[in-house]
């Protein structure tokens, strides 16, 4: 072994040199004491498979690597904390990417310019003309600090920035900043956008097949599109929905194609395959992992100018090594994973995996591979081609599969079967759309028909990837929910949404929030926690309580839903009422019903539902009043109501009395009202708290009352989401998020 390894890392000292400075920052990303404590031990391996020299080369790469690496670290720290001492001001910068946003807002990286932390970069968070990278933008506003998780199984979008050497959020959203884009710059995202037009040229700009070309070609995820990104999820083929290496190398083969046909030499070509492979990761965006995956090609491909042989492996470390030298914190992103991962385990397994499909291929026996008919070659020739993408299609499963189960909790077995499968039509889609972006400034017309023709392929591919999606053990969800919880969301601006879980018997949403909240904050949760809701139950037709109506059940297998009024002006609400049941989705009426069953044996209990003939009254003052009956608890939604409405409760001299109160905050009325909270009686209050917009603030006197009459108030400003489960011995728990409070309530 110890043989095979020394002449394994003296075939492929990149390689080895890669590995060894991975493995040093790792641990130093914990401690700087554990990475010295691994550098010395890489050393020592480089001594034990190969010699002195290896050993000091691989302790000079790891010490090198993890000096840089905290020293980045360092800085981005220390510019955090000197920007939020400043707090704000007129700020100025440079933007590293194009922005994104729509309705006049946009969010983005920029490089600071001015100040005593020029060079810094922050979270820019902007009204006004999206910036394109390059553009110089100015704006005055305060630096907050990166945002933090709220939610289990929420993205944590500040630990994200934080790997991106983000320091500090600047918040500008107020005043429309200004900005300025140089003539390059500019000259850029013209011809970057017409590429994203050319493409789709002659399509509906919201059809189905636009937007999966788009995808494909540009690396533009169709937003509100859940229904046919869950396809291509669940087929384990979603990479195909950004440019990566598979798209690159595409490009490179479609480019020496036509090289060939020209009668290009193999070594000519690189020189025209470089700029082409560049060229497209350009155009298409410069994604992350369009770039690695040119910098790889082009190293792999120089081989070839230099007469020497190429070596995926060494091509792989090489790229790998410079990247982590730069920036060490890319190793801790899951795309850059799985990139180099996938394409190791391709390197590593392949001829491994051959062995498998060795009986798809063997030559004809007794026969010459010279004395094969045309035909008999090209039947050969197919063969060797499919056992040869099977293997490699095997190795990358392999090679993915931890990776995908460790940050995903998703395995996807069909994703072999589901890469060889739509490989080829991604191929053809691509090819087709370049040239019809090629041909369409002189012939428009030759290129709409082109795309038109393109829309049958990209139609194909959805069917494809949901035929696979749907095949029995194709995908296998390893996060799924066994216990039963009720988990209380902190959304912002006064949204609301409640997750009833079940375990595998069911769950239910109770409000699913804001159209962005959904979006970004609850329906990842939902994803990340294994939680499939089925069905929905809506408070009052409020926008911040209804999910963006559509999307919800284009992201969730929603078959349906109670709605607590019969009409209301809100768009959102419109949608529940009449597109809904279009979309083959039950719903009732509260007022129809005194109660409900619910998963996991519950029972939810209808106290109030408003009148349904008032559609101009105040939504906060059309909320439909629900008790949940848990094992013996009994937990109350008010949601957003306000004295009105406990009013009307109290009035009825019905039981009210609850465990645990989920309440929102009225927008112009009090809420839980001294003599409602005597009727209830609740042993705990979970309360929305938001600082924007001011009505959704709760007073801190109001909670202090609530404390001095021996209530448990869980201030979601403070705990974040609120989980509520049962335990074996019959006790309902509390814990917050963020602080981690907790309560366990025992009957009463």
């Amino acid at each position: 072994m110890r043989a095979r390894l020394t002449a394994f890392f003296g075939h492929h000292p990149w390689f080895g040199a890669a590995l060894t400075i991975a493995g040093c920052i790792l641990p130093a990303d914990r401690s700087l004491a554990a990475g010295a404590l691994v550098v010395l031990g890489f050393g020592a391996l480089g001594v034990c498979f190969g010699n002195w020299r290896r050993g000091l080369t691989w302790a000079l790469c790891g010490t090198l690597a993890t000096g840089v690496f905290t020293w980045r670290n360092h800085q981005r720290e220390h510019a955090n904390r000197e920007l939020l001492q400043i707090g704000g001001g007129q700020v100025e910068g440079w933007a590293l990417k194009d922005g994104k946003g729509d309705n006049g807002s946009w969010v983005g990286p920029v490089r600071l310019a001015s100040g005593p932390h020029a060079g810094a970069i922050v979270w820019w968070e902007g009204r006004g003309v999206t910036p394109v990278a390059g553009s110089w933008v100015q704006a005055r506003g305060n630096f907050q600090a990166l945002p933090i998780r709220r939610n289990p199984g929420e993205f944590d979008q500040g630990g994200w920035l934080r790997r991106q050497g983000v320091a500090a959020v600047f918040h500008s959203a107020w005043s429309a900043g200004r900005v300025e884009t140089g003539r390059l710059a500019a000259f850029g995202a013209s011809v970057r956008q017409e590429f994203r037009t050319a493409v789709t040229a002659g399509l509906p700009e919201d059809s189905q097949a636009a937007r999966v070309i788009r995808a494909v070609v540009v690396g533009d995820i169709p937003p509100d599109a859940d229904e046919l990104i869950a396809a291509f999820r669940n087929s384990g083929t979603l990479h195909i929905f950004s440019v990566s290496g598979m798209h690159v190398a595409m490009v490179a083969s479609i480019g020496w194609l036509l090289l060939r046909w020209a009668g290009v030499s193999r070594r000519w070509a690189v020189f025209a395959l470089l700029p082409l492979i560049f060229g497209y990761s350009w155009i298409s965006g410069n994604s992350p992992p369009a770039l690695r995956s040119a910098w790889m090609a082009a190293v792999f491909l120089g081989a070839f100018i230099f007469r020497r042989r190429p070596d995926l492996l060494n091509a792989l470390g090489l790229v790998l090594f410079i990247a982590l030298m730069w920036d060490g914190n890319l190793l801790f992103q899951p795309g850059v994973q799985l990139s180099y991962g996938v394409v190791a385990a391709i390197a590593l397994g392949t001829n491994w995996a051959s062995r498998y499909f060795s009986w798809i291929d063997p030559p004809p026996l007794y026969l010459p591979t010279r004395r094969l008919t045309r035909w008999q070659n090209l039947w050969l020739k197919g063969r060797r081609k499919l056992a040869l993408a099977l293997a490699v299609s095997l190795a990358a499963l392999i090679g993915s599969t931890p990776l995908t189960a460790y940050h995903f909790g998703l395995i996807t077995p069909v994703a072999m079967v589901g890469t060889l499968a739509l490989s080829p039509l991604v191929f053809v889609l691509l090819a087709a759309a370049l040239l019809a972006a090629a041909v369409h400034p002189w012939a428009p017309g030759a290129a709409c028909r082109l795309n038109q023709a393109n829309a049958v392929v990209a139609n194909a591919c959805v069917s494809t990837a949901t035929t696979l999606a749907a095949i029995p053990g194709g995908n296998l969800n390893l996060r799924g929910q066994k216990q039963p919880f009720l988990l209380v969301y902190n959304l912002d601006h006064g949204a609301a949404a409640t997750c009833f879980s079940a375990g595998h018997e069911g769950a239910l949403l109770f409000d699913c929030g804001d159209r962005y909240g959904f979006k970004r904050r609850l329906l990842p949760s939902l994803r990340q926690l294994g939680v499939a809701p089925d069905s929905v139950i809506l408070s009052h037709p409020d926008a911040s309580h209804l999910g963006g109506g559509s999307q919800v059940w284009s992201a969730l297998p929603i078959q349906q839903a109670l709605l607590p009024v019969a009409q209301a002006r809100s768009p959102a609400y419109q949608a529940w009422l009449k597109q809904a049941p279009a979309a083959g989705i039950r719903t009732l009426q509260a007022t129809a019903h005194n109660s409900l069953p619910m998963p996991d044996g519950a029972r939810l209990e209808i106290l109030h539902a408003p009148a349904a003939d008032d559609p101009l009254t105040l939504a906060d003052d059309r909320v439909s009043i629900f008790r949940l009956h848990w094992h013996g608890w009994k937990i109350l939604f008010t949601s957003d109501a306000g004295v009105r409405t406990e009013r009307i409760l109290l009035d009825q001299a019905r039981d009210l009395s609850a465990d645990v109160i989920i309440a929102g905050r009225h927008s112009r009325d009090p809420s839980l009202s001294d003599e409602f909270l005597e009727r209830v009686h609740p042993a705990a209050i979970i309360a929305s708290n938001e600082a924007f917009p001011s009505e959704q603030r709760l007073p801190p006197q109001q909670a202090a009352f609530w404390v001095s009459t021996g209530i448990r108030v869980f201030d979601q400003a403070q705990t974040g989401g609120v989980t509520l489960a049962i335990d074996k011995t019959g006790d309902l728990l509390l814990e917050g998020f963020v602080d981690h409070s907790a309560l366990r309530l025992k009957r009463r």
